[in-house]
């Protein structure tokens, strides 16, 4: 299953101090600082993006630069926050880290649904000059879905699901069918690339780290009649990258029992601005 960002359970660098200290009931958080975690999360949860991006910390909002891609991670995933319950917290440097329960619906594009799923989340809160602010970290600065960012070859398609921007790089989430009768082979961390406007080529990202480089993808991908998977690759680029549009092409794909592997390359991919 393709897991939404805010599934994943945050490590606060900042707070690092808490980990000897034990998690304390909600009521023990200082009243600032839980009003400032519940005014969050209820405008998260009412997608007043606006009010909750002024809820964040300096860095936070630098780090976004606008409202609009801020709302952006959250509409290209189609996240809903139904429900939380501030479960704990403990006392920090810097400031204090909570772990909140949520009830979250998104859009899996692997199984083109919505789901619901209820993970746990931390969140910091930070003592600033300006009072308490929310450390929110480790999402992409903005992101967004594609129109008909698709195409095929020999009965083997590649849709572009997502694609998400980071400090430094951009992450394309895509979904790989094969809907001819014979199996197909991808290998797209041979030959893959990513071109902008400007004509510049970025080669993926070859890691072991599991967030940046699909293990399934980089292995190979065997795909049989009717199969399917949906993953993520990601490229280097400049730290705050905006091009207008994006050219991307997969390869080399081998049909079995073909004499010759062939690529794919999808039609321009035009950026929103942001």
């Amino acid at each position: 299953m393709t897991v939404p960002f805010r599934s994943r359970v945050l490590a606060l660098g900042l707070l690092v101090a808490t980990t000897a200290q034990p998690w304390s009931a909600r009521a023990a958080m200082p009243v600032p600082q839980r009003n400032v975690l519940e005014g969050y999360l209820t405008a998260l949860s009412r997608r007043e993006y606006a009010r909750a991006f002024a809820l964040l910390t300096d860095d936070e909002r630098r780090y976004f630069a606008t409202v609009a891609n801020f709302a952006s991670i959250y509409r290209a995933d189609g996240i809903g926050l139904e429900r939380f319950r501030i479960l704990g917290s403990r006392a920090g440097t810097g400031g204090r880290l909570a772990i909140v329960s949520e009830r979250v619906r998104f859009f899996d594009p692997a199984h083109d649904q919505s789901r619901t799923l209820t993970t746990n989340v931390e969140y910091g809160i930070l003592t600033t000059p300006h009072g308490a602010k929310i450390k929110d970290p480790y999402h992409p600065w903005r992101a967004f879905v594609p129109v008909d960012a698709r195409a095929g070859a020999s009965g083997y398609t590649i849709a572009v699901r997502k694609i998400s921007f980071f400090t430094g790089r951009v992450q394309i989430l895509a979904t790989f069918a094969n809907a001819g009768s014979a199996a197909v082979t991808l290998l797209p961390y041979l030959r893959t690339t990513l071109r902008d406007d400007a004509g510049k080529t970025y080669a993926p990202v070859e890691t072991k780290l599991p967030g940046l480089t699909d293990r399934t993808l980089f292995a190979g991908l065997r795909l049989p009649a009717s199969g399917r998977y949906t993953g993520a690759m990601t490229f280097f680029t400049p730290d705050r990258f905006t091009p207008k549009t994006l050219k991307l092409t997969f390869a080399p794909a081998l049909v079995d029992g073909a004499d010759a592997p062939f690529e794919i390359a999808l039609p321009d991919i035009a950026v929103p601005g942001a």
